[in-house]
């Protein structure tokens, strides 16, 4: 496995803190979004971290990021609109080192909206892995029309949207998505990381072999 190198890139409100791990041969790349920058999070983020390494092992390309204002990333909080534009400009970043590759966008909690948001706009992503979907926080009713594969990984005891929930949204999205529960865990994940990110290993190569 590549060890993870530090960069910059260029985002519409400046330059963003990265995370790059290069895999050779590569099979397939994904660019990762953490959680609300205004509750801690980071592109170190367990999460984040631990589903990035997962995927690196198995031979993707991954790039983390830190959204505006996290870090050294430039720019201010922007309430989720202009993040949605931060993960834009680091999908197109990915796509120029992992040409050919298809693309996985990754997101948790807050970054599992974006990613959803962002992959309804770009037509480039070939998967979205949406880790915690804050259903409550946001008041999600419905979830926008991507035309991608969509999994979602949800704790089942998680304070912002109970599998029921999400199982609902996923069934009125289009395409309809696939829910993988992780029994007796909450939105933080807590000591569950590892088992975590093989679920998203998982749940993106079925997005990937689904969207071929």
């Amino acid at each position: 496995m590549a060890e993870a190198r530090k960069l910059w890139i260029e985002g519409p409100a400046g330059r963003l803190e990265c995370a790059l791990r290069v895999a050779c041969p590569a099979r397939a790349a994904a660019v990762l979004a953490h959680p609300h920058p205004l509750h801690g999070g980071t592109l170190h983020n367990p999460v984040i971290f631990h589903a990035d390494r997962e995927l690196a092992r198995a031979g993707w390309t991954t790039l983390r990021f830190n959204f505006r204002g996290v870090g050294t990333s430039e720019g201010t909080h922007d309430d989720g609109r202009g993040e949605v534009d931060d993960l834009a400009a680091a999908a197109s970043w990915l796509r120029g080192v992992a040409i050919a590759l298809p693309l996985a966008v990754v997101g948790y909690s807050f970054g599992s909206w974006c990613a959803i948001r962002h992959a309804a706009s770009d037509r480039g992503v070939a998967a979205v892995v949406a880790i915690g979907l804050p259903v409550r926080a946001y008041g999600i009713r419905e979830i926008p029309r991507t035309g991608r594969p969509l999994a979602v990984v949800q704790g089942s005891d998680d304070e912002f949207g109970g599998p029921e929930e999400v199982r609902a949204l996923l069934g009125r999205a289009d395409p309809p998505g696939e829910l993988t529960v992780v029994p007796g865990a909450s939105h933080l994940f807590p000591g569950r990381a590892a088992e975590v990110a093989a679920a998203v290993l998982e749940a993106a190569e079925r997005g990937l072999a689904r969207g071929r």
